[in-house]
């Protein structure tokens, strides 16, 4: 079986959503990585996907559907299916700022739909909810801690992958408290205003 990663964050490096389908191939050799945002550098990028058994997309929320690059390159791929529609199976990993994972599951179903339409082969998804906080505290262990439930998730999909097989979708969310990330995020939030010249107190709306 053949194996590849679709990065369809906007990001070149670094991105959430390849460090999490990274974690899910850990310890898998031969796992090839596309980005969405080469399609101009690499114009065979679609002829090259047709060639892999399974492909897991993984890419962020925008707006609780998926990033206008991304959709953009699906609709370019369907019509690419159209002329040579070959049997791929695609798992899905959306990740997003809000807390709670289930904030994703419009996104999957959107790409459910397409899966359907392009002839590709849905074999279920996870929304993860906090990415930006996942991305931060990469040097912790996965196993246990506040990265665990999502390690779960991602073991489930895993085994779904080299078993050939359908995955539930599924929603998960650190173990981390809701209210103590909401602060976290705004503190961050507050910092990037600074550093970039405006003032939070202005920038926020007067009640």
């Amino acid at each position: 079986m053949k194996y590849a990663i679709l990065s369809g964050s906007p990001k070149p490096s670094n991105s959430c959503s390849e460090m999490l389908a990274k974690h899910l191939f850990t310890d898998m050799e031969n796992i090839t990585v596309f980005h969405c945002m080469d399609i101009h550098k690499n114009p065979d990028i679609f002829h090259q996907l047709q060639s892999f058994d399974t492909i897991v997309l993984s890419f962020p929320l925008y707006f609780d559907a998926l990033p206008s690059h991304l959709l953009s390159f699906l609709l370019q791929w369907e019509k690419e299916r159209k002329r040579a529609a070959v049997k791929v199976n695609l798992y899905v990993i959306v990740n997003c700022g809000f807390f709670e994972g289930k904030q994703n599951r419009y996104a999957l179903q959107v790409v459910e739909n397409w899966c359907t339409k392009s002839g590709m082969c849905f074999m279920g998804g996870i929304g993860i909810g906090a990415g930006p906080m996942l991305n931060e505290i990469q040097a912790m262990a996965w196993e246990h801690g506040p990265k665990a439930p999502v390690d779960k998730a991602l073991r489930r999909m895993r085994e779904a992958i080299i078993t050939d097989t359908a995955f539930e979708n599924s929603y998960v969310q650190p173990a981390f408290p809701r209210s103590l990330y909401i602060k976290m995020a705004h503190h961050s939030w507050n910092k990037q205003l600074k550093k970039n010249g405006y003032d939070p107190k202005r920038v926020y709306p007067k009640r």
